[in-house]
């Protein structure tokens, strides 16, 4: 955080490093800056009340996978709690993308409440971008995509199923939900135990792990999906 009002925070720092990182990508199939897209999944974890290190893993969270900076260098700037949070929404572009997406989606039922928690702002913001549009060009958006609709509906099905398989107190949410547009009234509210993390004092420190998956974010995500993809083949 600041000291003495002079140093920049380290969520400014993230933004500037995601800025200059991603300049000059722009979102699939459109013109818009890329940075918009982590930016706006940093907005979105910070509306949830996350840490401020989770926050920064969702700034910082394709870089690594998408531009020339390295694991090293997201470790040695922000410290080892948010490149771990990087490192696990990092996909293999070596693989073809079924079998990279694959990868991601097993690797997700383990994978730290961080790492899912990031997860669910992403993909939420791409459902929401992708639903947007939608509703401007209709079944044209998904021209866009590997495998159009259905493909998407298998992979967001998915990454919701294995989140949901890393943490029990999720799993009743998905066996209630039909993973329909009418479920949109699912309850979003957590009890006391499920509240979302404090704020961490300094990214550079270590942070207190989260015990659980935010809850808020995962049943957002949930009715994304429900709403995008109905009736389509899981």
């Amino acid at each position: 955080m600041t000291q003495n009002g002079t140093r920049k925070n380290q969520i400014e720092e993230a933004i500037e490093v995601a800025a200059e990182a991603h300049q000059g990508q722009y979102r699939k199939g459109t013109r818009t800056p890329y940075i918009t897209h982590p930016y706006a999944v940093g907005l979105i974890l910070m509306e949830a009340g996350c840490s401020e290190a989770v926050i920064i893993g969702g700034i910082l969270h394709d870089t690594v996978e998408d531009t020339d900076l390295t694991l090293e260098f997201i470790r040695e700037r922000f410290g080892d709690a948010i490149a771990a949070i990087v490192d696990g929404c990092s996909e293999n572009k070596a693989l073809r993308w079924r079998a990279r997406k694959t990868e991601r989606i097993e690797a997700l039922r383990t994978a730290s409440p961080e790492v899912c928690t990031v997860t669910c702002a992403d993909k939420l913001h791409n459902l929401r971008t992708i639903i947007s549009e939608y509703d401007v060009i209709g079944d044209a958006v998904w021209e866009r995509f590997h495998g159009g609709v259905e493909d998407q509906a298998w992979y967001y099905r998915s990454i919701l199923g294995a989140i949901a398989d890393r943490d029990a107190s999720l799993q009743k949410s998905v066996v209630r939900a039909k993973l329909s547009k009418h479920d949109s009234d699912v309850n979003t509210e957590s009890d006391g135990n499920d509240t979302a993390p404090q704020q961490a004092s300094e990214a550079r420190k270590t942070p207190a792990a989260i015990e659980a998956v935010n809850p808020q974010l995962f049943h957002q995500f949930q009715q994304a999906v429900a709403y995008l993809f109905e009736g389509e083949n899981q």
